[in-house]
């Protein structure tokens, strides 16, 4: 049986099970959406999503225009584009995350149009990754 990620519309890979009803997560996706934990971070085992907000299952995915799963924002201020983790990975979209000063980490995620242009300002030192204010 091909279990499905609840995080996004792909099936197969490498999924673990999830602490909610029963369902299964990619471990990449599961890293890169901002609100999924780790019961376990060392192990990566017992994936968490109960605290992703409404709004993310609600986005559309601009790379496959599915709303299956839940999508991450551009981390471009003002970028009003969204996509799966899994659809950005394929299209080879940078997607970053960094530890972070107390606990947690930032996931930064960019759209194709600012993948370049963050890869051209990672040539000139010219790009930080910061964590975004809600």
């Amino acid at each position: 049986k091909s279990f499905t990620c609840c995080l996004c519309p792909e099936s197969g890979g490498a999924l673990k099970s999830t602490v909610n009803e029963g369902k299964w997560a990619h471990v990449v996706c599961s890293l890169f959406v901002p609100e999924v934990f780790f019961v376990d971070p060392e192990g990566r085992e017992g994936i968490d999503f109960s605290k992703v907000p409404k709004r993310r299952w609600e986005k559309k995915c601009y790379i496959c225009k599915s709303k299956k799963g839940c999508a991450i924002d551009c981390s471009e201020p003002k970028c009003p584009l969204s996509f799966h983790v899994t659809c950005g990975l394929k299209r080879d979209l940078c997607i970053e995350y960094t530890e972070g000063r107390k606990n947690g980490g930032v996931v930064a995620g960019f759209c194709s149009s600012h993948t370049e242009l963050w890869k051209k300002q990672q040539q000139t030192g010219k790009f930080k990754i910061v964590p975004r204010e809600e």
